[in-house]
């Protein structure tokens, strides 16, 4: 027996995903195939940019979309971009589902799984725009250790994800991602687990923590822990 009047069916997880055209590999959670369930995407109108600050505009529209997967019967929703951590606690409030608006929401859990020692390392899109609003409403405090670094400086990531630049080459993008691991692991020796803010960078979790030799988190790894909260295996 299932749940019915919905106009399709199967699909658990909602991703919220912004109206812009960035290219999308697998690993990234605007790629559908880098889930091993089905999901169901919802656009908002807006950007990245729209979520610095934030605003009523920005935040009406991650309601509505937040909303409409709702009445299609989603019962868990991850959002595709980290800055929309913003809102994290007023649409996991008001949505009446399990949401993740960044995968920085995983950070207190990542920090207990550490044993809170160490540090967590952030690599985030562009550093000087991710605030201590946005850590604050993932649920970060001063006790937790973050050590962050910006992707803004590596040449093709610029390129592609900050200037809107279609033509993806994700040998270049690893390039990128691993060159800004191995400044964060310079400037971070008590280096304990890598958290990627930005969710167009989840396609190299697999290198980075091969490279660095630490767990690295994601939007998939928080989208995978609902998946499997809202509808566990069943076993007997």
């Amino acid at each position: 027996m299932f749940a019915t009047g919905y106009p399709f069916y199967g699909q658990d997880v909602g991703v919220l995903v912004f109206s812009t055209v960035t290219p999308r590999a697998p690993g990234d959670a605007g790629n559908a195939a880098s889930f091993s369930y089905p999901v169901r995407y919802e656009v908002v109108q807006g950007g990245f940019a729209d979520l610095v600050e934030g605003g009523p505009a920005i935040k009406a529209n991650l309601l509505a979309a937040g909303q409409n997967l709702v009445k299609a019967g989603i019962k868990a929703i991850v959002g595709d971009c980290g800055m929309m951590s913003l809102y994290q606690d007023c649409l996991g409030a008001e949505l009446g589902i399990p949401f993740a608006g960044s995968s920085l929401c995983q950070i207190p859990m990542i920090w207990q799984l550490i044993g809170r020692s160490g540090s967590i390392g952030v690599i985030t899109g562009h550093s000087g725009l991710l605030k201590e609003t946005h850590l604050r409403a993932s649920g970060w405090t001063e006790d937790i250790r973050l050590s962050i670094q910006g992707m803004q400086d590596e040449a093709h990531f610029d390129e592609i994800v900050i200037r809107g630049g279609l033509a993806l080459d994700v040998d270049r993008m690893r390039g990128d991602v691993l060159a800004a691991g191995e400044k964060l692991r310079a400037k971070t020796p008590d280096l304990r687990a890598v958290i990627f803010e930005c969710s167009n960078l989840s396609t190299y979790s697999a290198d980075l923590a091969e490279a660095l030799g630490v767990p690295v988190f994601d939007t998939l790894s928080a989208a995978n822990l609902l998946a499997y909260a809202v509808r566990p295996p069943r076993y007997l």
